[in-house]
């Protein structure tokens, strides 16, 4: 009885996190109303992955043996409630208690997304089976090849989906793909590169890393044409990391370079299909490499580098750990670009060139007005009451807040700022020092904790996707395209880095033997699989059209 509901609830949470992570980024209605459809149709599937964990845990399903082991001096766990709770408290002080339940003034960021976020990361984090991780692997990267194509194709302006039906040319330009702006695109790549591309470079045979070259090979063209100064940062955060580590070793390195090569493929030939053919959206940040004077030489080296690698690694010499220069070459980068600002922002009078002295010197233009952003959102807490300091003023409720502190001397450009475009900044905010404090305890108990098993399988690539995304919230937002992910993977990594002890006997009549349960063959894993995705785009599906039904008052 206990094994059949084990399988059942470890193939259920395999679902659950499939329709999250591979299902719903491709969910989509019209641009002209994305927000509350992605909200309402990711409420709804969580509500109903939770539901039917929740009844299976109260029929007898019990979490494997040291997943909730010493709870009491958890700080993942502590971290998790601190959150839920602060937002809890900051959405009852709120300016609009109503406004903030549903994040109405924000982008449907308030308490209802942090109790269902909270909700699927008990869920994944109870039942979650490190051994279908693999299978999950390979779901986010047809995914994320998706997304990228879509995007492609809508710089183009070729609508294969219908998306764009009676949708104004002006609303168009400003969305991209089946997640909108493409600084939601940006964070969901953010979040799903580091397991595309660990996937490619730590493949333990050449027939897995040819297959999962293809979604690799996809996402270097993410990182050609999403327009997004965030997605440049999170990964970068991420590669840093890993390079850092023992297991990073020339056979890295070598699976790096034909990953670098593709992407100056696709920067190049985006920068000759944008000097001939009309194109919409900006130039992606790191598609300036595309100039052909970087592009060509760039792929060259990489290539050549590939090619002396493989004749090493044919002649039969071990591969090397490059941690020692990967931590040296990651101390220099940031030590150069912390002394780069600080003298760029400490002398102002110095002459720099104009990107440069754009992208080094803070002011109320910087990063597309996000300067602007972070002033006035640190300005109003700081100028507010103390209680308004501990609990800040309401999930969602930064554009009220600033229109009450500015008063008569708000101008046009704060009007458009719903969001701080930096989580922590925008968390400080909306929760006061509580809620950041929260935030921060579930954030460093959590990377702890990985760092500290990052030999365990499947912990490393989810580290790196939490901290890619954690890297580029500091110029993004939170939003309901990307934060139900998040938390998964945060209750992904608990499962991963917990304990394994010995399962509780179950009772059984005297004198039958327990015998243990058979592995899958290769057939029965297919089988399975086939049933899980069917079963995560079934829920999916069931989720879009009860949403319309549950949420009618949101739409």
């Amino acid at each position: 009885m206990q094994q059949n509901l084990s399988r059942l609830t470890s193939s259920s949470a395999t679902a659950f996190l499939c329709a999250v992570l591979c299902v719903y980024p491709l969910y989509i209605d019209r641009f002209s109303n994305l927000g509350v459809t992605k909200f309402t149709g990711c409420f709804t599937l969580f509500l109903l992955f939770s539901l039917w964990l929740g009844a299976c845990t109260a029929i007898g399903a019990h979490a494997p043996a040291g997943r909730y082991r010493a709870a009491r001096r958890d700080l993942t766990l502590w971290g998790v409630a601190a959150f839920v709770v602060t937002t809890l408290v900051s959405t009852v002080f709120s300016l609009s208690s109503l406004s903030s339940v549903w994040g109405l003034g924000g982008y449907y960021g308030g308490l209802m997304m942090v109790l269902f976020t909270a909700a699927g990361y008990w869920c994944i984090r109870s039942y979650a089976d490190a051994g279908d991780f693999g299978f999950l692997t390979l779901g986010v990267g047809v995914t994320s090849s998706l997304v990228a194509v879509f995007y492609l194709l809508n710089i183009f302006n070729i609508d294969l989906i219908g998306t764009y039906a009676n949708t104004a040319v002006v609303e168009r330009a400003q969305f991209f793909s089946t997640l909108g702006q493409k600084d939601f695109n940006a964070s969901f790549f953010a979040v799903t590169l580091p397991l595309v591309f660990y996937a490619f470079l730590f493949a333990p045979t050449r027939r897995r890393a040819a297959a999962a070259g293809v979604p690799a090979f996809f996402g270097a063209l993410a990182l050609a044409i999403v327009d997004s100064e965030a997605l440049t940062l999170g990964i970068a955060a991420a590669a840093m990391v890993m390079v850092c580590h023992r297991d990073f070793t020339t056979r890295q390195l070598r699976r790096t370079a034909l990953v670098a090569a593709a992407f100056f493929g696709w920067a190049w030939t985006m920068h000759l299909l944008r000097a001939s053919v009309y194109t919409q959206g900006g130039t992606a940040l790191l598609a300036k490499l595309g100039d052909p004077r970087v592009a060509l030489p760039g792929a060259a080296v990489c290539l050549v580098l590939w090619a002396l690698l493989a004749l090493r690694s044919r002649s039969g010499r071990a591969e090397v750990s490059l941690c020692l220069p990967g931590r040296v070459l990651t101390g220099a980068v940031l030590v150069l670009a912390v002394a780069a600002v600080a003298v760029a922002n400490c002398l102002p009078t110095l002459p720099l060139p104009g990107r440069l002295h754009n992208l080094l010197v803070f002011s109320d233009d910087w990063g597309t007005y996000r300067g602007t952003a972070w002033r006035i959102a640190f300005s109003t807490w700081a100028d507010g009451s103390w209680w308004r300091k501990l609990i800040g003023v309401g999930p969602g409720m930064m554009h009220e807040a600033v229109a009450a502190w500015a008063g008569d001397a708000v101008t046009p450009r704060m009007n458009t700022f719903y969001a701080a475009h930096n989580e922590y900044l925008e968390q400080l905010l909306t929760t006061g020092l509580l809620g950041l404090a929260a935030w921060v305890l579930l954030i460093a108990a959590h990377l702890r904790r990985g760092f500290a098993n990052w030999q365990r399988p499947g912990v490393a690539p989810v580290l790196l996707a939490l901290c890619s995304y954690l890297a580029q919230s500091v110029v993004s937002i939170r939003v309901s395209m990307v934060f139900p992910l998040v938390m998964l993977l945060f209750g992904l990594l608990t499962a991963f880095t917990s304990p394994s002890l010995p399962a509780p006997s179950e009772r059984r009549p005297a004198g039958r033997k327990q015998h243990p349960p058979k592995p899958l063959t290769r057939r029965q894993r297919v089988v399975r699989y086939a049933k899980i995705t069917a079963a995560a785009i079934a829920g999916m599906a069931v989720s879009g059209a009860l949403s319309g039904l549950l949420f009618w008052f949101l739409l």
